[in-house]
C-alpha cells in the first residue's frame, strides 16, 4: 500500500555533483557585459602625447630639387607656404593648395611635404589637410614637431 511516504529503501540518494549551468548563464551574460562596454572605455582614455628627439641631418643632402615643402597652418586657422610665406591662404582656397602639392609629387616623387601647425590652431584643420592629400596620392606627406626640450 502506498500512502504518498516512501520507504527508507525507496528514498532516493543526494546527488553529490554541482550544478553548472548557472554558473555557465552567468559567465556568458559577463562576458557579453565587458564586450560592450570595453570599446567604450577605451574611447575615453586620455594620454599625453610624447615629444619627438631632435634628429640632425646633413643639410648637404637637401639641394635645391628636393628642397621640402612646408605648409603652415596658422593659429587663425589659414594656411601658408614655404614658398610664399606673404601669401595667406583660405579654408576656401584650400583646394588649389592641395592641386599645387600634388603637381609637385607628380613632377618629383622624392618632394617631401610638410604641415607645420601652430600649438592654436584647429586640430581638426591639420588632419582634414593631412588626410586630403593622403587621399590625392601624395605619399610623402609628414607632420612636423617641436624638438623635445633638453634638461
Amino acid at each position: 500500500m502506498q500512502n504518498g511516504f516512501r520507504n527508507s529503501r525507496q528514498k532516493r540518494r543526494l546527488m553529490a555533483e554541482i550544478n553548472v549551468v548557472p554558473y555557465i548563464d552567468v559567465t556568458l551574460v559577463l562576458l557579453i557585459i565587458f564586450m560592450v562596454t570595453a570599446p567604450i572605455v577605451q574611447q575615453a582614455v586620455s594620454v599625453n602625447l610624447p615629444q619627438t628627439p631632435e634628429v640632425k641631418k646633413d643639410d648637404s643632402s637637401v639641394s635645391e630639387s628636393n628642397k621640402p615643402f612646408v605648409i603652415t597652418i596658422t593659429s587663425d586657422g589659414l594656411y601658408k607656404t614655404s614658398e610664399n610665406p606673404d601669401l595667406v591662404i583660405g579654408a576656401r582656397d584650400i583646394q588649389a593648395l592641395v592641386a599645387e602639392v600634388v603637381a609637385r609629387t607628380q613632377l618629383n616623387k622624392q618632394q617631401m611635404i610638410y604641415i607645420q601647425g601652430d600649438r592654436a590652431a584647429p586640430y581638426g584643420k591639420v588632419v582634414h589637410l593631412f588626410s586630403v592629400l593622403k587621399a590625392n596620392g601624395v605619399a610623402n606627406v609628414s607632420l612636423m614637431t617641436e624638438p623635445e626640450l633638453v634638461k
